[in-house]
């Protein structure tokens, strides 16, 4: 498609609009118009011709698939492109998108280089989407069923929808109907071995044939073949030969192989397998036997290719991830420097001192905030091992009473009492802010755990080398939770838990030489964290 096409962005939050205008420019778009919701695109797309339309789905005033609907109708834009772009991903949505005639549909969130390909597959550009080395294949292009007014030309003709068995987790068809859809490619230099076995298989396969080795590795190039009949003894290349090939080419490498031949000595069969065959049948093949064994076999290449699928979702997942991340930890300063310009104007006002203290702490937890951000990628470096801490000494004890005091603010809805008392020394060796997130993570969590009114005590208390710290708040850990309480994603059915508050409090202890471990029982739960001292 011309990159001079005109693309309207549809949602109603600025910051997808603006990262999709991004990756549009970057892909060399130039007529690029942004919505808010649908009724602000209609009415744009009354007065300015649009060639692709790039839509979310829930929108204030007028929703994407009402937008659709209403293009869908209109003879101007009754095949012009349209992505759904939307975090509507159950199977009844995809189907409603697919029905009202949507053109690819693309889950939020999503990777940058997953909306690229997509959005380029979708306009039938392919080879100018960025190389993903697990992206998977668009749907073919048709054209979407014209209204009975008649439309006027298209600028561009309608992709398919999206292949719901190939892009849509959770509706691929069941395994048995897919296997029923294979195709079978019959290799045999004997016209009459083919009609035999076309004819036992007929009823269940597509059939292809091929009556040389070279004709078969041609089809298996050019057309789906999920599995192959191959006979050894033919003229100019053998099944052996054709079988070497077609697993050296990455293209039918994965295609199962299934010799059959009336050569079954013990050399020719291990050699079969050896070149990557999946089986070996000796001629002539009872058909029950012959039918059992493709099944068979049918089964497993398609199981197999599901669970790379899976994987390749997993690895775009954790793409994803690192991406929703970095996002976040952008997007977050803004917020954060609007609360610290705010907090110096308070304390720049006529103020009563108790007033005043709360405009530092304000100020002081949006600077630890905005350097908590920042420290995400140490995290990371801590999981790999690639963590070198800067130890210092400091007051631990002043940092435990500075968090205790803002988790008493942020849960005095909740009326939690933090009681805590400073022992004469708590000189601490560690790094000061990542001692401040990790017990500023321990405190929300005590609170969260707590009742209403509940009390948390923290004592500190000297070991040889070392200093623990016990926080002790009243409800126990589930059962369930127990035995994987540091874990990673580990979560107890918290609405907003990610199960990284206490994987990553165990995780900034040991890097700074020291440790965390809980105690529960008699309704309490005890969380000590041990930390090197001077």
């Amino acid at each position: 498609m011309d990159k001079s096409a005109s693309i309207l962005i549809v949602d109603d939050y600025l910051l997808i609009r603006t990262a999709v205008r991004q990756v549009l420019t970057e892909l060399g778009f130039i007529n690029i118009f942004q919505a808010e919701n649908g009724k602000t695109a209609q009415d744009l797309m009354r007065k300015q011709p649009i060639d692709i339309v790039i839509g979310d789905w829930s929108m204030p005033i007028m929703s994407g698939i009402e937008l659709l609907g209403w293009m869908r109708k209109d003879a101007r834009y009754a095949r012009t492109l349209y992505m759904m772009l939307t975090a509507e991903s159950n199977p009844a949505s995809v189907r409603s998108a697919l029905q009202a005639g949507v053109s690819a549909y693309m889950i939020k969130p999503f990777t940058v280089h997953s909306f690229a390909s997509k959005f380029m597959a979708m306009i039938g550009s392919p080879q100018e989407a960025p190389a993903l080395p697990f992206q998977r294949a668009a749907a073919p292009a048709k054209p979407a069923p014209a209204p009975s007014a008649a439309p006027a030309p298209a600028p561009a003709p309608l992709a398919a929808p999206l292949d719901t068995g190939a892009h849509v987790i959770g509706l691929q068809q069941p395994l048995a109907e897919r296997i029923k859809k294979s195709t079978v490619l019959i290799v045999d230099d004997v016209p009459t071995n083919i009609e035999i076995l076309a004819g036992a298989l007929k009823d269940e396969y597509a059939i292809k044939v091929a009556i040389s080795g070279r004709k078969a590795i041609e089809i298996a190039n050019s057309f789906q073949v999920d599995l192959i009949l191959l006979d050894i003894m033919m003229p100019v290349m053998d099944g052996f030969e054709t079988c070497r090939e077609l697993k050296a080419n990455p293209k039918t490498a994965g295609i199962p192989i299934i010799f059959l031949s009336a050569k079954d000595a013990v050399d020719d069969v291990v050699g079969g397998l050896r070149l990557g065959a999946v089986d070996y049948v000796s001629k002539p093949a009872d058909p029950t036997i012959l039918k059992a064994r493709i099944a068979t076999h049918l089964t497993l290449a398609a199981a197999t290719a599901d669970l790379q699928r899976q994987n390749a979702l997993l690895v775009e997942n954790a793409h994803l991830r690192e991406d929703v991340e970095r996002m976040t930890r952008h997007d977050l300063k803004s917020p954060l420097a609007v609360a610290l310009h705010g907090s110096q104007a308070l304390q720049d006002s006529a103020l009563t001192d108790s007033q005043r203290e709360h405009a530092r702490m304000i100020e002081m937890a949006a600077n630890n905030a905005l350097e908590m951000i920042n420290r995400t990628l140490d995290i990371y470096r801590m999981e790999k091992g690639e963590y070198q801490p800067a130890l210092q000494a400091f007051d631990l004890g002043a940092l435990l009473e500075r968090v205790a005091q803002q988790t008493r603010l942020a849960f005095a809805p909740n009326q939690i009492d933090i009681r805590f008392a400073a022992p004469g020394d708590t000189s601490c060796l560690g790094e000061p802010l990542l001692c401040y997130s990790m017990f500023s993570n321990a405190f929300k969590n005590a609170a969260e755990a707590s009742p209403e009114g509940g009390v948390i005590k923290v004592d500190v208390s000297p070991g040889y080398g070392s200093l623990h710290v016990v926080i002790d708040n009243e409800g126990e850990v589930p059962l369930t939770m127990r035995g994987r309480f540091f874990e990673k994603y580990a979560t107890a059915d918290k609405e907003d838990g990610a199960g990284l508050g206490t994987y990553s409090i165990r995780l900034m202890a040991e890097v700074q030489g020291g440790g965390a471990a809980m105690d529960t029982g008699d309704g309490h739960t005890r969380l000590t964290i041990t930390l090197p001292c001077v």
